[in-house]
């Protein structure tokens, strides 16, 4: 297994509950991010209609590695500024991708997102900036929707 990390922030002039709408509305993804986010299935909501359990078909080409991505992903929203996505583990063996969105209060609101992926490539494969080049345009492109 292979670690990915990534990291990226912005601020934009948007309300902290608009970018939290954005971000927890992770149906909607593929309208602002169709170059990554190919797709989304909400597979369980709760009771007022929030996704709790997404499959997702993402696509990451960044320098030399080129990736489709099918997971199933765990969605949880806390009113207070976090959107957390983490992959539905199938097994002890199984990869790992985790996305966490953290809002904060910065002459409108700061966008900070963590990006962390064990992934099963190979150990020839360069990574470095992977992580990095995918939070900074999932971090580029929710701002952009927000604009």
């Amino acid at each position: 297994m292979r670690e990915i990390n990534g990291t990226a922030t912005a601020v934009v002039p948007a309300s902290r509950e608009t970018v939290l709408e954005l971000l927890g509305a992770v149906e909607r993804y593929p309208q602002w991010h169709p170059d990554v986010v190919r797709s989304v299935e909400v597979l369980e909501s709760d009771p007022d209609g929030r996704p709790l359990t997404v499959r997702t078909k993402l696509h990451v080409s960044t320098g030399p590695f080129t990736h489709d991505f099918n997971l199933t992903m765990g969605v949880r929203v806390d009113a207070r500024g976090t959107v957390k996505l983490s992959k539905v583990k199938s097994d002890g063996s199984d990869q790992e991708f985790d996305v966490v969105w953290r809002l904060r209060k910065d002459k409108g609101t700061r966008i900070e997102l963590d990006l962390a992926a064990s992934l099963d490539v190979s150990r020839f494969l360069p990574l470095g900036g992977v992580g990095d080049s995918l939070a900074e345009g999932f971090v580029a492109a929710a701002a952009e929707a927000l604009a």
